[in-house]
């Protein structure tokens, strides 16, 4: 029994029919060779929406499945297994969705659930600023209080989604003298009188995750839009943050298992000398190299999402995770390209796209460097608190 087959095994029907929900999805809309335009991203969006794919989390009672984040994960990581750019995308509107339904209860924000769970709204998180991208607590994007909301002002960059977004998850601080205190959570609308959308970025890596940004300028926004106030808005996106890299982690674990099966097809059939290239030890080893690399990609990654779903502190296991992800998939897809030759480069076998969706990785969520630090971090609190 493989890892993927031995983690679902645990999972109940609900969470096992979203799994296989993701998978035909995958094989009937996401067999995609090239670059998809932003509507027909959005199409691809509301459609796996009324799939039940994004309300994975989501309360019952708001119509979602109730089911755990290792079931997000893994319908991400299915997803990813034919286009990681728009299980990217997906996955964000999944959080936007799921931090409102957690939210308290109101009937405005039932109206807005109920939108963005059947895709007639699509959802983001903006937090990334052009002058201020890991540095989250360096942000410049201003909320002023009034008699009866806020006044948000500010730019964000480089927010997937941000190109055809209606609904903005966007993080403001409330009073820059208290830092990471003073961060708060705002629902921002793409209509709303004050913002403004930015041109899609252009840039290798970032297709099929709509990537774009914006600007708000005294974009008033009422009380009641309010997601999470001061004090509360830095600790909630830091949890996402970290749910995020395992995410990350697990569509780079579909890429290299896209990759390593191309390669293995090609190299078994391909004849040199009067034997498959496979034969040859050089290029067998390196296969073999990938497969492990992949095996323990998978198991740091599931390791890390059991321990959100047991509300540990997940912090160090999903930086581990992301971290050894990030550094793995470049190295393992290109093994995979080296080891079919000129072919892999070619657009019909796909492997470049996925180099360079592993190269935007490295930057999403999170740096490798950045991993390297909070794993540096967690190494330094447990010496201090001993064995």
């Amino acid at each position: 029994m493989d890892i993927k087959t031995s983690f679902d095994a645990r999972f109940a029907r609900i969470e096992l029919d979203l799994v296989q929900k993701a998978r035909e999805f995958a094989s009937r809309h996401l067999d995609i060779p090239g670059p998809i335009s932003i509507s027909a991203h959005r199409l691809l969006l509301q459609d796996a929406c009324r799939s039940g794919l994004a309300g994975i989390e989501v309360p019952a009672n708001f119509g979602g499945a109730s089911a755990s984040f290792s079931t997000r994960m893994r319908v991400c990581e299915e997803l990813a297994l034919l286009h990681a750019g728009f299980a990217f995308s997906l996955v964000n509107h999944h959080n936007v969705v799921s931090r409102i339904a957690q939210s308290q209860d109101s009937e405005a924000r039932r109206r807005l659930i109920e939108a963005m769970l059947d895709g007639s709204r699509i959802g983001c998180t903006a937090m990334t600023e052009p002058q201020s991208g890991s540095d989250f607590t360096a942000m410049r994007t201003e909320a002023l209080p009034t008699q009866d909301g806020w006044i948000l002002s500010g730019a964000k960059a480089w927010i997937t989604n941000a190109s055809l977004a209606d609904v903005f998850l966007v993080y403001a601080q409330t009073d820059a003298a208290k830092g990471a205190d003073g961060v708060a959570g705002f629902i921002v609308l793409a209509d709303d009188i004050g913002f403004e959308r930015g041109h899609p970025y252009s840039a290798a890596g970032i297709e099929g995750m709509g990537v774009g940004q914006f600007t708000l300028t005294k974009c008033a926004i009422p009380n009641d839009r309010l997601l999470y106030p001061p004090g509360e808005g830095f600790r909630a996106a830091m949890r996402g943050v970290n749910q995020a890299r395992v995410h990350v982690a697990a569509m780079n674990a579909a890429m290299v298992e896209y990759a390593l099966a191309v390669s293995l097809n090609y190299a078994g059939s391909r004849q040199a000398f009067g034997a498959p290239v496979i034969e040859f030890q050089g290029l067998g080893w390196s296969l073999a190299n990938v497969a492990t690399h992949l095996q323990a990609m998978r198991l740091l990654t599931y390791s890390a999402a059991d321990a959100i779903d047991a509300r540990e502190d997940a912090q160090s296991m999903a930086a581990m995770a992301k971290k050894y992800a990030n550094d793995t998939t470049m190295q393992a897809i290109s093994a995979c390209m080296q080891a079919m030759g000129a072919q892999g480069i070619t657009e019909d076998a796909r492997l470049g796209r996925l180099l360079a969706w592993a190269k935007a990785f490295c930057y999403t969520d999170g740096t490798p460097e950045m991993m390297n630090e909070r794993i540096l971090r967690y190494m330094r609190k447990a010496r201090r608190n001993g064995p």
